[in-house]
């Protein structure tokens, strides 16, 4: 081979043998960077730790509310409150058109005067059969009269001892029915049984009162809760009264209230298919504008776990 030819040929190896230690340095090199990257990497991401909190749905209640419900029948003849006025416990609410009941009361008195009025001639009319009878025997005693005589003298007493004790039987039925239609007719009237708010008030001058209906509620707003029945067996038991809650709500968006759990129902009921418990949660702040029958979202944390 020629000099020149020589010269080539090394150039051409030395220059192959420079670009592989080139690629050889640069590989290194981004293994090095991506090694210490990922210990950086390492270095700054926080553990995740595993979310053990139990979630559920609630609805906000007042501690301390009522419920009222018409006990008798008729048609509304008052509304004496209007919905958010501030009652006292025994105000009353709503009264019936009472002429009805009032009727059936008068009459049952005039029933009482009559019965009692029997009562008194029944005893009246015993009184003297008893002292016919009791003369029979003083001159039977004597052989003054005869036995057919003192025999209708026993039997008058017996026959109106029977009648006294009817008449008194009936004084009584008369004045039982005396107190239920009384009780009827002070249940015309509907009276608040707590002092609160009056949250809900469903009725109109006029309207027929159905038995059973609730026509009015009346809250306490000194005092909230928040209930949940929607925990199943298979949460419950990670549940302890005391645990601490977050509580958030659908009709607030960015609102969070801290709470514990106040108290578990023991005894699950079959609700939408799974075994549930309630659960109340006490909240230790409230806000203005959470309202009753308003939704919560529950985060407990187990104190067990």
């Amino acid at each position: 081979m020629k000099t020149g030819q020589l010269l080539v040929a090394g150039q051409w190896i030395k220059s192959r043998w420079a670009l592989t230690l080139c690629i050889i340095v640069v590989l290194c090199a981004g293994g090095w960077w991506f090694s210490i990257g990922r210990q950086v990497e390492k270095k700054d991401i926080a553990p995740v730790k595993a979310d053990n909190r139990v979630l559920s749905e609630g609805i906000v209640f007042p501690v301390r509310y009522a419920q009222m419900v018409m006990p008798v029948e008729g048609t509304i003849g008052e509304v004496l409150v209007q919905e958010g006025d501030i009652v006292k416990a025994g105000q009353p609410i709503i009264r019936l058109i009472r002429q009805e009941y009032q009727a059936r009361v008068g009459s049952t008195r005039a029933d009482i005067s009559r019965a009692a009025a029997a009562v008194e001639q029944a005893r009246v009319n015993l009184t003297d059969v008893e002292r016919e009878l009791a003369r029979q025997e003083r001159l039977e005693a004597v052989g003054a009269t005869s036995k057919q005589h003192y025999d209708q003298a026993k039997t008058a007493v017996d026959r109106n001892r029977a009648a006294l004790a009817q008449s008194q039987a009936e004084l009584m039925t008369q004045e039982a029915r005396l107190a239920e239609t009384e009780g009827q007719l002070e249940k015309t009237e509907i009276k608040a049984p707590i002092g609160g708010a009056v949250a809900f008030l469903d009725v109109k001058v006029g309207e027929h009162a159905a038995v059973g209906t609730v026509l009015v509620r009346i809250a306490d707003e000194s005092q909230w809760e928040i209930r949940s029945d929607d925990l199943t067996e298979l949460t419950i038991a990670k549940v302890k009264k005391g645990d601490q809650v977050s509580l958030t709500f659908d009709g607030i968006p960015g609102l969070e209230i801290l709470g514990k759990v106040k108290s578990i129902r023991p005894y699950g009921e079959k609700k939408r298919g799974d075994i549930t418990y309630t659960v109340t949660i006490a909240p230790e702040s409230w806000d203005e504008r959470l309202r009753w029958n308003m939704t919560a979202q529950l985060a407990i944390t187990p104190s067990g776990l």
